[in-house]
């Protein structure tokens, strides 16, 4: 598991306990697969305290929330904490699925949280209602993130938001950059979260605030946001690519590509 250095998370004997308050249980190792999704991530950490604290976050309360991709779930959980509902957390494994509503059981989020087996690359187990906002993290690690883009813009209705974190390593981006060019193929607005001075925020280690900035369009060539995104600048550039996190809004308006 990724510590998050620099956060006040507080871990016991079996558990994780959130800056936000939520109880997240990890999954053993696997016998037979490497199975990353049983565990804690930064950029999962990130996307959580960014709904929590930032004032770019999204009003959440009442609204319908998907999370692709949750893995433990703490990012659908800490949007059901702050009120948003109905909240589906999903993922393709029937481990995870389990995991997670072991997770729900534990934060007494039963009311408003609830579990989905989705497979991004079969769209008949995809949600038949659209939710408000989607959100995703640390899913671009492998394979070239087209079939996640797919996945994600068949649940972004017109007007709705999509949020996605993910740590960054400039030598070893090739899902995330094909994540942002299927986004471009497709016609969906990109902006990601930066200071004033084009810094990418979502770091939880640096000594600012690590959510002050505003999301910022991203526009020109998909050679060019490319390229910005592979080369993006961060105020703690000596941290490793699993503490640098950048965070993408996504939008969806008519005559978008499906």
């Amino acid at each position: 598991m990724v510590q998050a250095a620099g956060t006040s998370s507080v871990r016991g004997s079996e558990f994780v306990e959130t800056d936000e308050g939520i109880v997240i249980f990890e999954g053993s190792p696997h016998k037979e697969k490497v199975l990353y999704g049983n565990l804690l991530w930064t950029g999962a950490l990130a996307l959580s305290k960014f709904f929590a604290t930032a004032s770019a976050a999204p009003r959440v309360q009442g609204r319908a929330c998907l999370e692709l991709g949750a893995g433990t779930g703490v990012v659908g959980l800490t949007l059901g904490r702050l009120g948003a509902a109905p909240v589906f957390i999903t993922d393709n494994e029937p481990e995870l699925v389990t995991l997670m509503a072991k997770n729900i059981e534990a934060n007494q989020l039963s009311h408003c949280v609830q579990t989905r087996q989705l497979d991004w690359a079969d769209g008949s187990t995809f949600m038949q209602q659209m939710p408000d906002i989607v959100v995703a993290a640390d899913v671009l690690y492998e394979g070239d993130g087209s079939i996640f883009c797919h996945a994600l813009s068949q649940h972004l209705r017109e007007g709705g938001e999509a949020y996605v974190a993910n740590h960054h390593n400039p030598k070893k981006c090739q899902a995330t950059l094909g994540f942002i060019r299927s986004a471009i193929s497709m016609g969906l607005r990109l902006e990601r979260l930066e200071d004033c001075n084009g810094f990418a925020l979502g770091s939880l280690q640096i000594s600012a605030a690590p959510f002050g900035g505003n999301f910022q369009p991203l526009e020109g060539s998909a050679d060019a946001i490319c390229n910005l995104v592979r080369d993006a600048k961060f105020h703690e550039p000596d941290l490793s690519p699993m503490e640098h996190i950048q965070i993408f809004r996504l939008s969806k308006f008519m005559g978008a590509k499906l």
